[in-house]
């Protein structure tokens, strides 16, 4: 597996010219919002933080359909179903296998299919498809206390969201400071399909998403 690794991340820094976005995110309302919604729901379908975020990826990676492409044969290959891979790590090392047409799911079919992927993932009983076929990834290391992670894009898609932990921090709001739960999120994104202006427009658009997450349950 280490082998296998260090091919991919060796691969990607030489061959996909990165370039790097970061951003502070006010995760207040989403956490509230995940609450409210957790009171509700079975065990099964009990949304995470990385749930919320895959749901707000996916949404932005259909309005935003480039950092769901590859560049391929001096072109842009399109992909049509968004497959958003999630960081597991394992004691032989890290995977990170797919979610699979997250942009048909709803939120609580993202959180419990999230969970099927993982214990399947820890268990080596994952399908071809879910290592192979990704088109995103969310590397996640909030739950270790890392504020901030900046990843190496997962060849051949076109971006990784590196995801640092939910943290209370002093926040500037309507003209007053006060403290409000922020996350800092990076994205990597190969300058070769997209360039920073749209990287801003994207990271952007989750932004949004997760600080307004009604519009996560639509």
């Amino acid at each position: 597996m280490r082998q296998a690794i260090a091919r991919r991340m060796t691969t990607s820094k030489q061959t996909q010219p990165h370039y790097y976005l970061t951003l502070d995110i006010d995760m207040t309302d989403a956490l509230a919002f995940r609450k409210q919604l957790n009171e509700a729901a079975d065990d099964e379908r009990r949304v995470s933080i990385n749930d919320l975020i895959v749901k707000a990826c996916a949404v932005a990676l259909e309005r935003h359909p480039k950092f769901n492409a590859e560049f391929a044969d001096e072109s842009l290959k399109m992909h049509e179903r968004i497959n958003i891979c999630i960081g597991v790590a394992l004691d032989e090392g890290l995977i990170a296998p797919a979610i699979m047409d997250c942009g048909s799911k709803t939120l609580g079919r993202i959180a419990k299919d999230a969970k099927d992927v993982i214990e399947r993932a820890k268990g080596g009983r994952l399908r071809a498809d879910e290592y192979s076929e990704g088109t995103f990834t969310i590397t996640n290391l909030g739950a270790y206390g890392v504020e901030a992670l900046i990843g190496i894009i997962n060849p051949p898609q076109a971006a990784i969201l590196g995801v640092g932990s939910v943290m209370a921090r002093p926040a500037v709001v309507d003209g007053q400071v006060t403290v409000r739960q922020l996350m800092k999120v990076a994205l990597s994104a190969d300058h070769r399909v997209t360039d920073g202006a749209e990287g801003a427009r994207f990271i952007k658009e989750i932004q949004g998403l997760l600080e307004n997450p009604a519009s996560l349950a639509l």
